[in-house]
């Protein structure tokens, strides 16, 4: 690829930077493009191989599969309404025998009351933790006096309110976030070749899943690292793997699938190989197989399979455990549903499914079937 541009003139408008801008800014663009196509050329010329070999036609439309993924949700769909509560300054001071009060005061904060998700979840579950602490030194108290019965009996109101919405503050902070975004894009570059180690990524979304396990928990123990819950937030935001993942997901998917149906379209019209007898188009079929699927098709399945299955299963949980809003569970069952037929994740299991069996089928039509030790 030979690009060029020129720019002539000693001086440039303002009009001219903001063309030598743009013009720059799709440049980069494009050379991006160009380097992360790689799955995509492989996967479009193991299928022009199998169409020539198969005198049967395969027709790949790779980026548009990625394309037309359903979309996640706009934030105000992933949110969900929590009850906030209110307490007058009178009622507030009765939390002073509790040690409550500079916690209180964080929430009533300038900042406090433009908490993001994240803050706001970290708060959420600190609040209820010493809510817990103070349930027990209230019962402690011998002989209580009217005032403590009834502070006793306000607590017990305002701990239920927050028990029942923590479920719901915990779905905020994971999926109310701006940074998943990151890893629900549509459109982005397939997973490379060769297999990252996006093991910071999943660690990431792992110990935000246990803080959904511990929403569910009566009595709760805050984790060490929640004074630093930025930290894998931090991570979502510098990584695309997720997006990536989806767009190899679909473009394998198509490729698995069409390059299926033309093998047994292919074997309907005609058989492909008779009875003692291999004509000189199976030698290339066999080529095909060893150097093509087997030699870079089937490795780049198993990076997709090894990376993507642990990413899904743990979405897939945490949207079945959590209280997602309808058009989060219609994603759910669009995309991520590892147990959903048609799922992307559903698809890309079936499509594997068939593309082997039809392999199979030629294969031993042909007599070419690998030993019991050279199978996958």
């Amino acid at each position: 690829m030979n690009l060029r541009i020129v720019f002539n003139g000693k001086r440039l408008t303002k009009r001219a930077k903001l063309t030598r801008a743009l013009a720059t800014l799709s440049l980069l663009t494009l050379l991006a493009a160009c380097r992360a196509s790689a799955p995509q050329a492989m996967l479009e010329d193991y299928a022009a191989r199998m169409s020539t070999v198969l005198d049967t036609e395969i027709n790949l439309s790779l980026t548009q599969a990625a394309l037309t993924l359903p979309a996640f949700p706009a934030k105000r769909e992933r949110l969900l309404q929590t009850t906030e509560l209110r307490e007058n300054l009178w009622d507030v001071l009765d939390f002073r025998q509790c040690d409550m009060l500079q916690l209180i005061s964080e929430r009533n904060s300038s900042l406090g009351k433009v908490m993001q998700p994240s803050q706001k979840m970290r708060y959420e579950l600190r609040f209820i933790k010493t809510l817990q602490n103070c349930r027990e030194t209230l019962k402690a108290i011998e002989n209580p006096d009217d005032t403590q019965l009834a502070f006793q009996s306000r607590l017990e109101e305002i701990y239920q309110t927050k028990r029942d919405n923590l479920s719901l503050e915990v779905w905020n902070g994971i999926y109310g976030s701006n940074e998943i975004d990151q890893h629900f894009k549509v459109g982005k570059p397939p997973l490379p070749l060769t297999a990252d180690n996006n093991g910071h990524v999943q660690q990431a979304f792992e110990q935000l899943a246990e803080l959904a396990t511990l929403s569910k928990f009566d009595a709760i123990t805050l984790p060490v690292w929640l004074d630093k819950v930025e930290a894998p937030y931090e991570v979502m935001h510098r990584s695309e793997f997720g997006s990536h993942l989806l767009s190899s997901l679909s473009m394998m998917t198509q490729t698995l699938d069409r390059t299926a149906a033309a093998i047994e379209e292919r074997l309907k019209r005609k058989p492909f190989c008779f009875p003692d007898h291999q004509p000189p188009h199976a030698k290339t079929l066999n080529n095909v197989f060893h150097k093509y699927y087997a030699g870079k098709v089937q490795p780049y399945m198993a990076v997709i399979q090894r990376q993507g299955k642990p990413w899904f299963v743990l979405h897939d949980n945490l949207m079945s455990q959590l209280p997602a809003p309808s058009a989060m569970q219609n994603y759910q069952q669009q995309v991520v549903g590892v147990s959903v037929k048609n799922s992307l994740w559903g698809q890309w299991v079936q499509a594997r499914k068939r593309h082997t069996n039809a392999w199979q089928k030629i294969l031993g039509q042909c007599n070419m079937m690998p030993g019991a030790s050279d199978r996958r």
